[in-house]
């Protein structure tokens, strides 16, 4: 059974006189509940692309090509490894030859 409407302010234990609480209450009723927005992510998304594009201008900030990356690794790793592996292939094969003889 539910509560009367004079029990649920007893309990609520507001401050404010019973006509202000459920004019208050009768329109958390009307809005769907609570005093937030409806949640809506593309709404959100939106204004957080506005957000950035209107920041990126303001700021003159543009984004550079990373020069520095090949296939997403650091250039100097992979010249590194590209020497350690021609290195260990041409130890490798020279081995070989050197026991044929």
């Amino acid at each position: 059974m539910e509560k009367s409407a004079n029990k649920r302010w007893k309990e609520s234990g507001t401050s404010l006189s019973f006509k202000e609480w459920i004019d208050r209450d009768n329109k958390k009723k009307v809005s769907g509940g609570g005093n937030f927005l409806p949640f809506n992510s593309g709404v959100i998304q939106d204004t957080l692309n506005a957000s950035k594009a209107e920041i990126a201008t303001m700021s003159g900030y543009k984004p550079q090509a990373n020069n520095k990356l090949v296939l997403g690794l650091d250039r100097n790793i992979v010249i590194f490894a590209g020497l350690l592996i021609v290195g260990s292939a041409g130890f490798y094969f020279y081995t070989k030859l050197k026991n044929k003889k």
